[in-house]
């Protein structure tokens, strides 16, 4: 089992990660993951960093219908959805500035996943 990449703080685990994920070779189909688990990034240290207790967990998601979408998603001892948008200004900072009424979904899962989801491409892509 490989481990997940430690970093000393969220901007650098953004720098990190947003490299990795937004390339277009690692985005996630949505029905990939729905069919096989191990390919969903909570599952897949690729997807992954830890910033001391913080986990981060982030990808681009295409679905059927080819729209693309950023989710991020932190988990935290005592980790509430006020403190992960914190967490998630600080992780965008660089490359994708929070900007006033930008809309984010936030989902918390069954694992205390805190999870950030918006349209990451502004119209659907065409094949």
């Amino acid at each position: 089992m490989l481990a997940i990449h430690e970093n000393a703080t969220v901007e650098e685990a953004s720098s990190d990660l947003l490299d990795f994920i937004l390339k277009p070779a690692n985005w996630l189909s949505v029905e990939q993951q729905a069919e096989d688990p191990s390919v969903r990034p909570a599952q897949n240290v690729l997807y992954q960093r830890r910033v001391g207790p913080l986990r981060i967990c982030a990808c681009a998601e295409v679905s059927s219908s080819l729209e693309v979408s950023l989710r991020i998603a932190f988990r935290a001892p005592g980790l509430t959805p006020v403190k992960a948008a914190d967490h998630l200004e600080a992780f965008l900072r660089t490359r994708l500035p929070l900007t006033p009424n930008s809309e984010w979904q936030v989902e918390v899962d069954e694992r205390r996943w805190i999870h950030f989801v918006r349209r990451y491409a502004s119209a659907r892509l065409q094949a």
